[in-house]
């Protein structure tokens, strides 16, 4: 039978390159090696091989260490279970060619997504965290964060450009990582339920056709059976994107079917979507009857680029992005845009602390300022699920 330390050592074998989080709480205290080594126990040189990972000590040395760092030992000794690969297979797929990595621990998993990805909302190039091998994802990874790093990083899923704000102003005030993957409402409330993300962002109208839901609905999915709430971001318009000077003269939903008119949508299950789809029903109009209507933009920055660049007609995004971008919006509506907090994430503390920035007055005036933003609202709860709600 495996025992505890041939486990160990087999993760270790799995992060051959990872840095344990010892040395930066060692820093922290303001301790030398020589010292804690000496509360510990054991040589200068084992606390080395210790904090560069090439050594696991056992049960009773793990103990004393992280008492003399005033941690716990699960924090000093990050023990993952496994990998979970959503870049290979599920709603993130893995970007051709592409071998960066953004990680992060959720629920003792480690979770990786293309860097590609978090890229998409940035325009920038963004630090990965590991490198793929050339060969095979299954083989040893190339490790450029610590694991301290790793663990005190989240990931937040969703759409709004607006959590852009949010990731400068945490890296500007902590050592913590806000991870933001833009994607759909739908596929940002998957994620979340099956334990890939620790926040999930969601802007779905509602209404009264169909299978249509709301916030509240695509919450009580991703939550049941964990528990946790649905906290108020923003409302914002959201509407479409045309050139300067609105060439094609369009005025509403309807308009969009001009035989000669390029179109982009958003994708499937995001919020933008929903609402346009929830205004062709009431107007009897069908999806057939947009050209270009299947074509799709993964965010509303990149949907108001492609108008700006020419490349389209008119694009689904909403007031801040098409005005960032230079081009003209006509609005259809507005959403509510909220986030979707597991119960046992809200300690977290990368969440613990974007949470505490919805309250700040400073924070709440830089996102009223963004044209199209309201925030009257930001930080309130706008609905609790119990552990096992259905």
């Amino acid at each position: 039978m495996e025992t505890d330390r041939q486990k160990r050592e087999e993760r270790q074998g799995i992060f051959p390159s990872l840095d344990l989080p010892i040395r930066q709480k060692r820093l922290e205290k303001g301790l030398a090696q020589k010292e804690v080594a000496s509360r510990v126990g054991i040589t200068r040189q084992a606390l080395h091989s210790i904090e560069t990972g090439r050594y696991i000590p056992n049960t009773l040395v793990a103990i004393r260490l992280a008492r003399a760092l005033g941690s716990r030992v699960e924090e000093i000794f990050p023990c993952w279970e496994g990998i979970d690969l959503p870049l290979l297979s599920g709603p993130f797929p893995q970007v051709e060619g592409g071998r960066r990595l953004a990680l992060a621990d959720v629920r003792g998993r480690l979770i990786p997504y293309p860097v590609e990805r978090l890229e998409e909302g940035s325009g920038a190039f963004i630090a990965a965290d590991a490198l793929l091998p050339d060969d095979r994802p299954e083989g040893q990874w190339t490790f450029l964060s610590s694991a301290s790093a790793i663990q005190r990083s989240a990931f937040i899923l969703g759409c709004d450009p607006g959590i852009g704000l949010l990731v400068e102003r945490i890296a500007a005030v902590s050592r913590d990582r806000l991870r933001w993957v833009p994607c759909a409402s739908e596929k940002a409330a998957e994620a979340l339920r099956a334990g890939q993300t620790h926040l999930a962002g969601c802007h779905l109208p509602g209404g009264s056709g169909g299978e249509a839901r709301d916030n509240v609905a695509l919450a009580r999915e991703a939550l049941q059976g964990i528990g946790g709430v649905l906290i108020r971001f923003a409302r914002w318009e959201e509407g479409i994107a045309v050139a300067r000077g609105n060439p094609m003269g369009i005025r509403s939903a309807e308009e969009l079917t001009q035989p000669d008119l390029r179109f982009l949508n958003r994708e499937a299950g995001a919020g933008s979507r929903a609402l346009l789809d929830e205004l062709l029903r009431k107007q009897g109009i069908p999806e057939s009857a947009i050209r270009g209507y299947e074509r799709t933009a993964r965010s509303p920055v990149s949907a108001a680029r492609a108008v700006a660049g020419g490349a389209v007609d008119a694009a689904l995004t909403n007031r801040a992005c098409a005005q960032a971008q230079g081009v003209e919006f006509i609005a259809l509506g507005a959403s509510e845009f909220d986030w979707i907090v597991p119960q046992d994430q809200v300690d977290h503390p990368t969440v613990a602390l974007l949470l505490d920035l919805l309250s700040d007055s400073r924070m709440r005036a830089e996102f009223a300022a963004l044209p199209g933003y309201e925030v009257s609202r930001m930080g309130s709860i706008v609905a609790r699920f119990e552990r096992e709600s259905l």
